[in-house]
């Protein structure tokens, strides 16, 4: 129930979805990696699988947000975008108003900003627990607000290699995100220890604090 395809050419998504067409009702899971499709060829893979739960893009350099506005199937509930670097804010509001059922989201994408964070839409804190924004270097403190106005019920937060993130910002996490099991701000060089006596205050469910620098 699941295909992944690395390397991978529109040629080589057209001979894939002509093979065996049947059996695409079934996959579950899509992998694209280390991939130069178009977003044409991913718009005409996704739309062969209506039983995609998860979508995983990465090191993908020819999709962009208008691909996935133009592909992203409501029933994903894990999207994991890394390493495609026409990603931005605008794939962030294709997320909010395209997959109101997701349950996480793992985005390493070094043009997202501040202002992408504030596309988030309310409706995903009923279902997004898992967010993880490994090495978004735009973002800052006024992204984590935008978070929380959002996304207060996350459980898994992740925003190593965040580096404009200070220890103000891990104050307004450790104030608003009381479900937050696992907190990852590695690689974050602006957080002092500080930031470890608002986690220990505010953060009472906590099990998963990490600071590897």
């Amino acid at each position: 129930d699941q295909v992944c395809l690395v390397a991978a050419t529109d040629k080589d998504v057209v001979d894939f979805i002509n093979s065996t067409p049947s059996s695409k009702k079934l996959i579950r899971s899509v992998s694209v990696r280390c991939s130069n499709i178009s977003d044409n060829a991913l718009e005409g893979l996704i739309r062969k699988m209506p039983s995609i739960s998860k979508l995983e893009l990465s090191n993908c350099n020819e999709i962009t947000g208008s691909g996935l506005w133009a592909c992203l199937n409501p029933k994903i509930l894990v999207l994991s975008i890394t390493d495609c670097i026409h990603i931005a804010d605008d794939t962030i509001g294709a997320i909010a108003q395209l997959l109101p059922g997701l349950h996480e989201l793992n985005l390493q994408a070094y043009h997202v900003t501040d202002n992408g964070l504030a596309l988030f839409d309310s409706k995903l804190n009923c279902s997004l627990r898992i967010l993880r924004l490994k090495s978004c270097w735009e973002i800052t403190n006024h992204g984590v607000v935008n978070i929380i106005h959002s996304l207060p019920n996350i459980t898994v937060l992740n925003l190593s290699g965040c580096s404009k993130i200070t220890d103000d910002g891990i104050e307004i996490i450790a104030e608003n995100m009381k479900k937050l099991k696992s907190l990852d701000v590695s690689w974050c060089s602006r957080i002092t220890d500080v930031s470890l006596e608002y986690v220990a205050c505010d953060l009472g469910v906590l099990e998963e604090l990490i600071l590897d620098r």
